[in-house]
C-alpha cells in the first residue's frame, strides 16, 4: 500500500507542495498536485487515489469545502483526509474532525511528521479495504443463505387442501431462527409446524436448515406428536452447540374425527379460537422441555375437538414482545383481542392486517426478534 501510493497534494501554496512532494517522491509514492479544492475535486472524481492531502485556506474551493465534498459522496471509495492548518487552536481541529478529516498536519511541516502521519492513514486505508472487501464477502454469502432459507420456508400452502393455512415470515436480520412448515400425512392427516431457535443470523439459520430438514424427513412417518418430538430431540442434540436449542409447537388434524392432537416443547402457546363460543384460549401439554437440550426427553400429547370455522393461531414470541416507547408490549391479551375481532378475515389478509397492526404499536419499528406465525381456518 505505501509503495506506489497514489497521493493527492492540495495546496495553494508552491512552497508546501514542493516540501511534500520532495518528502514523498522519495518514498515511491505517485504525487497529483492541485491549487484549490475545485481542481482537486475533479481529479477526485474521475482518478482513484489513496490519500489527500489538503490545505485549509484556498482560493474558490477551500480545504473545508473539499473534504465535506469528499465525505458527502456515497459513490467515492473511502479516502483519508490530512488537514494542513496554520492553526494550532482547539476549536479549529474539533471543527476539522467534524466535517472528517482523518488527520491533521501543523504548518510548517515537519518532513518526519508529515511522513509518520502518510503512513499511519496509509495503513487505514489498507485496513479499511480488506475490511471492506470482507464485508462485501459475507454480504454475498448471507444473500446466498437467505435465498437458501426462502427456499427452505414455505411462500404458500396450496399443497395442503384443508384447512386452509396462511403464514407470515419477517426475519429480524437478512435470515433467521424462526421457521414453519405444514406436511400432508398418510391417512389424509394434515401435520402443522412452528419453531424458534435460540439466537439470529447465521448461526440460527444453520440450526434453522438442519432442523427443518429432520422434520421433513420423520413428520411422514410418525402419527404421534410427542414420538416426532422424542425422535427429533435425540438427533437435534448431537448437531448443536452448547447453549444452543429450539422451541416448537407441532400439531396433526385428523379430518375424519375432527381432533386436533398436539405436543409441545416450551414453544409459547398457540391460541384456539372456538367460533361457535365466540372464545379463544391458550393449547399447552404438561411436559415439553426445549429441543436439544438433552436427550431422551419425553412429551406429552394433548388433544382438542375442532369445529368448523375454528381458528389456530402458530406464532414465535417475536409477535408478542413488539414493545412500544413506553416499553409495553403487543402481548397476548391484544393478540387474542386482534383474533377474536378479525375471525372472519381470511388468510393472507389476516396475516399482513396483524403483522401492521404490531408493527403500529412497535416503538419507531423496532424488532429485536424475528417474527413468525401461521393462521389455520378450519
Amino acid at each position: 500500500m505505501t509503495n506506489n501510493a497514489k497521493i493527492l497534494i492540495v495546496d495553494d501554496s508552491k512552497l508546501n507542495r514542493a516540501v511534500i512532494r520532495k518528502t514523498l517522491s522519495e518514498l515511491d509514492m505517485t504525487l497529483t498536485e492541485c491549487v484549490d479544492g475545485e481542481e482537486a475535486l475533479e481529479h477526485i472524481l474521475t482518478e482513484s487515489f489513496d490519500l489527500v492531502l489538503t490545505d485549509t485556506v484556498m482560493p474558490r474551493m477551500d480545504g473545508i469545502e473539499l473534504i465535506k465534498e469528499i465525505k458527502q459522496n456515497k459513490d467515492l471509495d473511502f479516502i483519508p483526509v490530512i488537514l494542513m492548518t496554520g492553526n494550532d487552536s482547539v476549536d479549529s481541529k474539533i471543527m476539522g474532525l467534524n466535517i472528517g478529516a482523518d488527520d491533521f498536519l501543523q504548518k510548517p511541516i515537519n518532513q518526519k511528521e508529515l511522513v509518520a502521519r502518510v503512513y499511519s492513514l496509509l495503513r487505514l486505508k489498507k485496513m479499511h479495504d480488506l475490511l471492506f472487501e470482507k464485508n462485501k464477502l459475507i454480504e454475498n454469502e448471507l444473500e446466498a443463505a437467505k435465498k437458501v432459507q426462502q427456499f427452505i420456508i414455505p411462500e404458500n400452502f396450496d399443497f395442503i387442501d384443508y384447512p386452509k393455512v396462511s403464514g407470515f415470515y419477517k426475519p429480524m436480520e437478512d435470515i433467521g431462527g424462526d421457521f414453519y412448515d405444514c406436511y400432508n400425512l398418510p391417512r389424509g392427516k394434515k401435520g402443522f409446524l412452528i419453531a424458534d431457535v435460540t439466537g439470529h443470523g447465521i448461526p440460527a439459520a444453520l440450526v434453522v436448515t438442519m432442523a427443518k430438514m429432520i422434520f421433513n424427513i420423520y413428520a411422514s412417518q410418525f402419527l404421534s406428536t410427542k414420538e416426532l418430538f422424542t425422535l427429533v430431540n435425540n438427533e437435534v442434540h448431537d448437531l448443536l452447540l452448547t447453549g444452543q436449542y429450539l422451541t416448537s409447537f407441532y400439531a396433526i388434524y385428523d379430518d375424519n374425527k375432527k381432533i386436533l392432537r398436539f405436543s409441545n416443547a416450551g414453544h409459547v402457546l398457540p391460541l384456539l379460537y372456538k367460533k361457535k363460543s365466540g372464545k379463544i384460549f391458550e393449547i399447552d401439554t404438561d411436559k415439553g422441555f426445549f429441543i436439544g437440550i438433552m436427550k431422551d426427553c419425553e412429551y406429552d400429547q394433548k388433544a382438542v375437538k375442532i369445529e368448523e370455522g375454528d381458528r389456530l393461531f402458530l406464532y414465535t414470541d417475536g409477535l408478542t414482545e413488539l414493545k412500544n416507547s413506553e416499553k409495553e408490549e403487543y402481548g397476548i391479551e391484544r393478540l387474542m383481542k386482534f383474533i377474536k375481532k378479525n375471525a372472519t378475515v381470511s388468510g393472507d389478509n389476516f396475516c399482513k392486517k396483524l403483522y401492521n397492526d404490531a408493527m403500529s404499536h412497535s416503538h419507531k419499528k423496532i424488532r429485536n426478534d424475528d417474527i413468525a406465525f401461521l393462521y389455520i381456518e378450519f
